[in-house]
């Protein structure tokens, strides 16, 4: 339910008057108003604003330029293990691998250290920066 008023400026306000909350909860309401410096509604309003902006400070973070460099690799991680199985595949089925399997084989190992390395740095820059 709201009522509204008009104050001396003759801005328009409107009450709410549904917030419940036990007297603890009024008294740490009050008191962290008080320590900013600003009326208990002026403290509610920017409380809810910053809340907003965590939210969207999260889904940033959820859908940000590092979580879609990590999901590439995590790609091409998965492509290189798809291709090694293969290579195991015919392996255990002809018992013989050629030079160049083998070679090839090597080669994506390398480049999965390569890239849980270049993951390790991403994370390392993120959790320190």
């Amino acid at each position: 339910m709201t009522r509204r008023k008009q104050t001396k400026t003759g801005a328009r306000r409107t009450r709410i008057i549904s917030l419940r909350v036990n007297e603890e909860e009024a008294r740490e309401l009050a008191s962290l108003a008080e320590q900013r410096g600003v009326t208990l509604s002026r403290f509610l309003i920017e409380a809810a604003r910053q809340a907003g902006d965590i939210d969207k400070a999260r889904r940033d973070a959820e859908q940000g330029p590092v979580v879609r460099e990590l999901q590439r690799i995590r790609t091409e991680i998965w492509r290189i293990g798809h291709n090694v199985n293969q290579v195991a595949h015919n392996t255990n089925r002809d018992l013989a691998v050629s030079a160049e399997q083998e070679a090839s084989v090597a080669a994506a190992v390398r480049e999965c250290g390569r890239l849980v390395e270049e993951v390790s740095e991403i994370v390392h820059e993120r959790l320190s920066g």
